[in-house]
């Protein structure tokens, strides 16, 4: 008897706890964000071209996504929400090399330059946080990501002279394959799973327009054998939709 009676409270507790719950998603609408924007990203790498002095650049490209805020409850005079969103995003890097060489017969002074454009298919996950007035709200968000690399794009300009005024360019482009791959004008990384962090702030409009601005780290390397990380800063503008 006292048994049952443990667990008709405790199903009655859970009961009521379900119930709070429904009713603060209730209260506070559930909100999808159409968004877009522009990404200024580079890599975190020692040494991406071997043997060679490294000068790493910013890259720019765009993303564009969608997101989806559930809210769970309310802490203090804000709401706390869970936000889960899909992103098509581009990431990339310049990079600078330059290097002397020793021949059998003479010295070789090389120089290239490099540029990389991947596209990643992106679902993070954030906690977020969001407080202020409908007129205007602010929010501060942060969580895991988890990023699939689809394909991409790269060209170099490479250029050697030696001491016997031998003096060439050479300007190649091709596609980014992931894993190992046998096709002609590609170049490849190891790896296409980029699993990261993401933090940032946010400001809403009349609930008519928000503005996002995050940077991402990753935690993992575009190859295996070396340190080669996205680091990546976004900006983006959307349209919420709000569903009560």
């Amino acid at each position: 008897m006292h048994a049952k009676i443990k667990i008709l409270t405790m199903s009655k507790k859970a009961l009521i706890l379900l119930l709070l719950c429904t009713c603060i998603t209730l209260a506070h609408a559930q909100t999808f964000i159409p968004k877009a924007g522009l990404t200024i990203t580079t890599l975190d790498a020692d040494d991406f071209v071997k043997e060679m002095d490294n000068n790493v650049k910013s890259q720019t490209g765009f993303v564009i996504g969608v997101a989806y805020t559930i809210p769970v409850g309310t802490v203090g005079k804000g709401i706390f929400s869970v936000q889960p969103e899909l992103s098509f995003i581009q990431k990339g890097f310049k990079v600078d090399a330059t290097g002397d060489f020793s021949g059998s017969e003479s010295e070789y002074y090389i120089s290239t330059k490099q540029e990389y454009k991947i596209n990643y298919l992106e679902i993070p996950v954030l906690a977020k946080y969001e407080f202020g007035s409908d007129l205007l709200r602010f929010a501060i968000h942060a969580g895991p990501s988890l990023a699939f690399g689809l394909d991409g794009s790269y060209k170099s300009k490479m250029h050697i002279m030696d001491d016997f005024e031998y003096d060439e360019t050479t300007d190649t482009k091709g596609d980014i394959r992931f894993y190992d791959s046998d096709e002609t004008n590609t170049t490849n990384f190891d790896h296409n799973i980029d699993f990261g962090l993401q933090g940032g702030a946010g400001i809403t409009i009349a609930k008519r327009i928000a503005f996002d601005v995050r940077y991402g780290m990753s935690l993992t390397n575009l190859n295996h054998q070396e340190k080669s990380k996205n680091r990546v800063l976004q900006f983006t503008v959307g349209v919420p939709i709000l569903f009560n």
